[in-house]
Formats: structure tokens, sequence, C-alpha cells
């Protein structure tokens, strides 16, 4: 895993999941897992003891192959964050991550630190912050070719599209960074997208300014990772 410090306090790492898919499954999965059905997994699939027996039930609950690896990568990472940053004493299938009425993670043996996941394509990323007071959250998308218009106009205030060049590179920072915030609040999707604007390299919720710190870095110049903080 690669680990950043984009502020003190917040550590991030990422991971390409197929790095992860070869370090803890006994058995490769088909290199078509993207459309395949899914699996019926077991501790005994796993090479690494890291999923207690209510996270293998809602693995097997997923309707898709891919999502469940997908999940399952995200599992991963932010468990060996969690236990390398706070918790060296506890196994890894011992850190029991539960989720908020909106869909925001936590954990359950320290709900007050913040943390935070995302995935997309070949890579999947975790945050955790080591002040209890700074939250935060993060979001990686795979840059892909510029979106019509519906998307545009759905994701994006016409202000917000005014003041963003119009490349890829830079609506996937935008829309990474709009994400982040959805997480920051801890409201995911839940809140609509044009009640946040990211103008100028600033957040504006409800048309209000917002004192945050915004963060992100291309990788591989095919993916962009975004983080939105507390101030230090």
């Amino acid at each position: 895993m690669t680990t950043i410090y984009p502020q003190p306090g917040i550590i991030v790492c990422y991971t390409g999941i197929p790095v992860i898919i070869d370090l803890v499954f006994c058995r490769t999965p088909d290199p078509n897992f993207k459309i395949m059905p899914p699996l019926s997994f077991g501790a005994a699939d796993f090479k690494i003891p890291f999923l207690s027996a209510d996270e293998l039930r809602t693995v097997n609950g997923f309707k898709a192959l891919k999502k469940q690896i997908e999940w399952i990568s995200g599992r991963f990472a932010l468990k060996q964050l969690v236990q390398k940053k706070i918790a060296p004493d506890i196994v890894l299938n011992e850190i029991q991550i539960s989720y908020q009425e909106k869909g925001a993670p936590f954990l359950n043996d320290y709900p007050d630190t913040p943390i935070s996941l995302s995935h997309s394509g070949e890579y999947t990323a975790a945050a955790l912050s080591q002040n209890n007071e700074i939250t935060m959250g993060i979001d990686i998308e795979h840059i892909k070719k510029m979106p019509d218009s519906f998307f545009m106009n759905t994701a994006f205030t016409a202000k917000e599209i005014r003041h963003m060049l119009p490349t890829p590179h830079e609506m996937y920072r935008h829309w990474t960074l709009k994400e982040a915030f959805l997480k920051y609040i801890k409201m995911g999707f839940n809140e609509p997208l044009h009640r946040v604007e990211i103008i100028d390299n600033e957040i504006f919720h409800h048309q209000e300014k917002q004192n945050l710190n915004l963060w992100s870095r291309t990788i591989d110049d095919q993916y962009i990772l975004s983080m939105v903080a507390d101030p230090q």
C-alpha cells in the first residue's frame, strides 16, 4: 500500500485491487470477475483471516462478484491501516466496522476516530484521522473521457461548470472533491448534488463558503484521489 499524509494527523493509503487479490485470496478469482455472478465465501478462502463472521455474511449477500471483491478490498485496506496506526495489538478480523444511518462508516471500538473509504476501477483507498476533532472524507475515481451534458448538468451547477476547465482531469477532480465533501458531512448521496459547489478550489454548501482544506493527487495518470478535511 502507498501511504501519504495530505496534512498532519491524516493518513491516506491506496493500493491496487489486484494487489490485494494476490495477497488475501487463496484462489485467484476469474479475470472476468467484473461481469460474473457472486460467489459464496468462507474463512478458508482467504490467506489472511481479516473478515468476521458477520462480514462474511455481508459479502455473501451481494449480487455481483465485482461488488464482493471491491468491498473485501476496501475492508482489508482500512483494517490494515487501523491496525498499523491505532490498534497494533488487535488482529484484523476483530476490527469491526459499522455504518451510520446515512451510510458513513465508523470503527466499533474507536467510534470517535474519523475514517473514510473509497474505490474505483483497479484501486481502493482508505483514510484515518489521528485527531478525533479533525474529520475528513476521501474519494477516488478513474479518469475517463468527458461525460455528456446530461451528466454535467446533473452533477454540477451552471456556476461550477463556468469555473471548471473542460478537461477530464478537472471534471473528475471537481467530482471527487464533491463526493469527498458529501462523505465529510456523512450524507453521501442523501444530499442533492447541486447543494454542494466546488468553485476556484473552494467548497460552498447551500451557497455558504466552507472553511475546509481541499487536496487532490493523480495516480498513474489514470486516477484521481481527493480529500476534504477540517483545517489543522
